[in-house]
């Protein structure tokens, strides 16, 4: 087939969807499928200041994406007739108008931003502009023959916001967009013992005799409930002797939960790091005495995937789709009761070594193959 992946805009450091793409990109290519990515350039934004997603660059970025985009875009389809266009990022859907006569779909990793538009999200506030852009996304959702939800919960949120018949709303597992793996505890120890010197810490923090490490991977927007997370690992130094560090995957912590910290008396046991790569990360689950996942909300949850994927254990909370990822693996809790988050992970601390093997045969869903050969058959289908 000749695929059309419709990408984002490099300039604005989606990270998970250029990685999503490009898994998609070399997947499809290596089974013999003719696969082109086309996404917006800066061009008007390129006369003005340095681009951001923010002020004046961000409207002349909106100029660049939601009007000379689309043309090239149509002259792209004229010229090459691709069999599918794949919009590899649900907000990018008002591209779907620009494809006349071919199969199109999109691919939704999540609905907050239009939730949160909606009103249904109360604690994220949108602007008025944002209310009105996040309309039109789920208006073009709602015209495009065929969307692809990564987690049942997505797929629900889709069909009960959109509108749209449940045969055009589909579910397609994530796969890992790197891949982790269990590796020998001597190769991790020697990968953060570089993180450790990289960053000035003690390599002690690593230690499983001092206690160990939980992590968390995650940045600091709201759904993330760093908040929460302190305030459980406050619950465990009380509770677990000796207790684990926390290791935060993650830009550092922002005065309020910095000063949350302080307050708990956990600030000398927390370390943030930003910037970490992947066989770094990979080491980092591979020795985590559990990956701690309190978040609010998500679309899918990649690290409760990867970290299944090295045989970390899991702690996340009881919500879909954090449970849809987890399965029979994890250890769930209530994200709003940090208190009682903390005994349940207590509870369970002498049974983590066992839930390795559980985790590691719960990956086996998050096989690229398994994803690939999942939208080749839906290509297949529109395409007929």
């Amino acid at each position: 087939m000749k695929v059309l992946l419709v990408g984002n805009l490099a300039e604005d450091r989606q990270q998970s969807m250029t990685r999503f793409t490009a898994m998609l990109q070399n997947g499809l290519e290596a089974r013999g499928h003719t696969v082109t990515v086309l996404a917006p350039t800066l061009r008007l934004a390129r006369l003005g200041p340095p681009y951001r997603y923010g002020g004046l660059p961000k409207y002349l970025g909106y100029f660049d994406k939601l009007v000379l985009f689309p043309r090239q875009l149509r002259r792209f389809i004229r010229s090459h007739r691709p069999d599918v266009v794949h919009i590899t990022d649900h907000a990018s859907a008002v591209y779907g108008s620009s494809v006349r006569g071919i199969p199109v779909l999109a691919t939704c990793h999540d609905l907050l931003q239009v939730r949160a538009a909606r009103g249904e999200i109360p604690r994220q506030k949108v602007s008025r502009a944002g209310r009105l852009y996040q309309a039109r996304i789920l208006a073009s959702l709602a015209r495009l023959p065929h969307i692809a939800c990564v987690s049942n919960q997505t797929r629900a949120d889709v069909l009960r916001l959109t509108g749209l018949p449940p045969p055009r709303v589909s579910v397609i597992l994530n796969a890992l967009n790197h891949p982790y793996q269990p590796i020998p505890a001597a190769a991790a120890r020697v990968q953060l013992a570089g993180l450790a010197a990289e960053h000035g810490l003690d390599p002690a923090l690593f230690d499983a005799a001092r206690g160990g490490f939980l992590l968390h991977v995650g940045g600091g927007l709201w759904y993330k409930n760093r908040a929460g997370l302190l305030a459980i690992h406050a619950g465990l130094t009380r509770l677990l002797s000796p207790a684990p560090a926390l290791v935060m995957v993650g830009p550092p912590l922002s005065a309020e939960p910095a000063a949350q910290a302080s307050v708990l008396g956990v600030s000398q046991r927390i370390v943030c790091l930003p910037g970490v790569t992947n066989a770094q990360l990979e080491a980092l689950y591979n020795l985590a005495e559990g990956l701690v996942f309190p978040s609010w909300e998500e679309g899918f949850g990649w690290p409760i995937a990867e970290a299944q994927a090295c045989g970390c254990p899991v702690f996340a909370s009881n919500r879909a789709p954090m449970t849809e990822v987890g399965g029979r693996s994890s250890v769930y809790f209530d994200p709003g009761d940090p208190t009682g988050a903390a005994r349940v992970i207590a509870s369970a601390w002498e049974g983590r070594t066992a839930r390795r093997d559980l985790a590691l045969t719960e990956s086996r869903r998050w096989q690229p193959a398994l994803m690939l050969g999942a939208y080749e058959a839906l290509y297949r289908q529109l395409i007929r």
